[in-house]
């Protein structure tokens, strides 16, 4: 479970406070919430695989092409490539493979935003940079995402993007959510800034957006790259929201600015989340696994504008989960949100062993999540199979 930098250098284990205390983030709206909407599954489609791609890929964008053809697009980390799909009829289209070595070499991407066929911009994850290509799979520009000192890590985010963890676009800037992978000490709670900001124009790098102090500080033991990632949205008004794992509250920021707002969107079974009683990397291996399978956490959060609300993931926690229990088995909660974040309601989907719930987004046919097919059966063919929900009255 533990994600492995290995680019992260000894000094960020250095300079880690090892006193810590447990933080208690309570929900103060545990079981006073009504319920006025469900999710209801209403549609489902399937895409076909070759024998090069398999389900859970890493990474899918929707976008419209210049004939105002839906396609949907994923990421084939084995091949190196990104597929593209007629959405609506589920039809093959094409492929873009780029080489991993040379003056056009992506070495691994890990995902990517396709603004037009002349701009798509892939995450380099091996070198830490963003590279604007083409649809002939040629590198027009690279842009580096860190310094070259040693103590960098200190200063500069790695990413973990995925489809709930995209690239985003905002008033002409390219910007990714990326995390400082371990407990953040309280001396650089104020500097260690988590997004980076690309002017599409001009190619200059920002950064913006350090952690909350109420959430990471008093030396707060959140010593997994899990309870670090901030999940980002464009919420209606074009604030930036994050949605941090154990906040029952979503955090807004209008763009250029670096002060957040509180709002509550938690669950309605959500319990009080913990801190890890424990001292940062000394912990076991047992410690780190059942403390994220017991907790209940928050995960992305997407904004429907067919339907003005507002969905917010949430696996819940396995109270008795021992070192043995799979991490999929985490129930997968859905909370549902109006434009001002009033409750209307929360689903169960079933857990993470058949739902892929990291590729979750919508379209104006709905809530678009893949859902696993059962590996029992005997199937010859391979598909990525999305279901789609829809918001019902109860």
């Amino acid at each position: 479970m533990r994600t492995k930098f290995y680019y992260i250098c000894l000094l960020v284990l250095l300079v880690s406070c090892t006193d810590t205390i447990v933080v208690n983030i309570k929900n103060e709206n545990q079981g006073k919430l009504i319920a006025t909407h469900k999710l209801i599954m209403k549609e489902e489609k399937s895409f076909y695989l070759d024998d090069n791609t398999a389900p859970k890929s890493p990474y899918i964008q929707i976008y419209e092409d210049s004939s105002g053809v839906r396609m949907l697009t994923l990421l084939n980390q084995y091949t190196n490539s990104i597929y593209f799909y007629n959405y609506e009829t589920a039809s093959y289209i094409k492929n873009i493979v780029y080489d991993k070595e040379g003056p056009h070499g992506i070495l691994q991407i890990e995902g990517y935003y396709i603004k037009n066929e002349d701009s798509i911009y892939l995450y380099n994850r091996p070198l830490i940079e963003i590279a604007l290509t083409d649809s002939k799979s040629h590198v027009n520009n690279r842009y580096i995402l860190r310094s070259e000192v040693p103590n960098w890590p200190l200063y500069y985010p790695q990413y973990m993007l995925n489809t709930i963890c995209p690239f985003i676009e905002i008033n002409g800037k390219l910007i990714l959510t990326g995390i400082n992978p371990y407990s953040i000490s309280d001396s650089l709670i104020n500097k260690f800034k988590f997004t980076a900001s690309i002017d599409i124009k001009n190619g200059q790098i920002e950064y913006h957006y350090t952690y909350p102090k109420d959430l990471y500080g008093s030396n707060a033991n959140w010593d997994d790259p899990l309870y670090m990632q901030a999940y980002p949205e464009l919420s209606h008004t074009g604030e930036i929201i994050h949605s941090f794992p154990m906040s029952h509250n979503i955090y807004l920021t209008k763009w250029g600015s670096e002060s957040s707002r509180k709002v509550y969107a938690g669950s309605n079974v959500a319990k009080t989340i913990h801190s890890i009683d424990a001292v940062p990397h000394r912990m076991s291996e047992k410690t780190i696994v059942t403390h994220y399978l017991q907790q209940d956490l928050y995960k992305a959060i997407r904004y429907d504008p067919y339907r003005k609300v507002y969905y917010r993931f949430m696996l819940q926690g396995i109270p008795d989960a021992s070192l043995g229990t799979s991490v999929e088995k985490k129930p997968v909660v859905i909370i549902i949100m109006d434009e001002q974040f009033n409750y209307l309601g929360e689903s169960i989907i079933g857990t993470g062993e058949e739902w892929n719930w990291k590729n979750a987004f919508v379209t104006h046919e709905g809530l678009n999540i893949e859902y696993i097919e059962d590996i029992t059966k005997d199937l010859n063919e391979t598909y990525l199979n999305l279901k789609i929900f829809k918001i019902e009255k109860l």
